[in-house]
């Protein structure tokens, strides 16, 4: 698997139209090509590259107590893993583990070229932080739902977003992989996913639900339900 010709630069027009060393640095890159399902890094590993994602979605996760999953954050294309930007400027390990959810397709730099990279070349610093900062704001986004929000309203924003992307279609998802993404238990999960279909929101089948009320799930996930 190889990188679509244009897609690096369609992608980070920062590295390929900027400064001289930047553009050098987009050039002498290398191409990543991971399969699917497949571990990126684990909780308490080295960081030794930095990676700018081209294709593909990498999922970020952690393990709390019990073996409890929760996801933090996943990593589209035009974007750089907030965890390997902390750690690779920091020289910490990962505190979390991180897995290709499809086929990826990236660009790796090795610390030294990363750290070369910052000082030398004024463009690839830029998209360094500029990357960095916002992908910061959606994760601490990401905490305060995990942390304020009650999980009915998280469960029904999370179904109405996935129908959202799979339109017309049962959403093929188990409780625990619903529990997962919002960061709670599968009993939780089962629990309030039966008192939705008890109210008519959804209709639940073998490893997928229907959504049957669209309307009244918006209204549960504004709090006006």
């Amino acid at each position: 698997m190889t990188l679509t010709p244009g897609a690096a630069e369609r992608l980070f027009p920062t590295l390929a139209t900027g400064d001289a060393a930047s553009r050098l640095l987009l050039a002498s890159a290398q191409s990543l090509a991971i399969p699917a399902d497949q571990p990126i890094f684990h909780a308490g590993s080295a960081c030794r590259h930095y990676v700018l994602v081209v294709d593909g979605s990498i999922r970020v996760q952690v393990i709390g107590q019990g073996g409890r999953e929760a996801v933090l954050y996943r990593v589209l294309p035009g974007q750089a893993c907030v965890l390997t930007t902390c750690c690779i400027l920091s020289g910490d390990p990962y505190p979390a583990e991180g897995f290709s959810e499809s086929p990826v397709k990236a660009l790796s730099f090795t610390k030294p070229i990363f750290d070369r990279g910052l000082e030398e070349a004024p463009d690839f610093r830029r998209l360094v932080f500029t990357n960095l900062g916002q992908r910061l704001a959606e994760v601490i986004c990401r905490m305060e739902e995990l942390a304020f929000q009650p999980i009915e309203t998280r469960l029904a924003s999370f179904l109405l977003a996935r129908a959202a992307r799979e339109p017309g279609r049962p959403l093929a998802l188990t409780h625990q992989e619903i529990a997962v993404e919002l960061g709670t238990a599968r009993e939780v999960i089962s629990r309030h996913l039966k008192l939705m279909e008890k109210a008519g929101l959804v209709a639940l089948g073998r490893s997928n639900l229907q959504i049957r009320d669209p309307a009244g799930l918006s209204r549960l996930r504004d709090g006006s339900g």
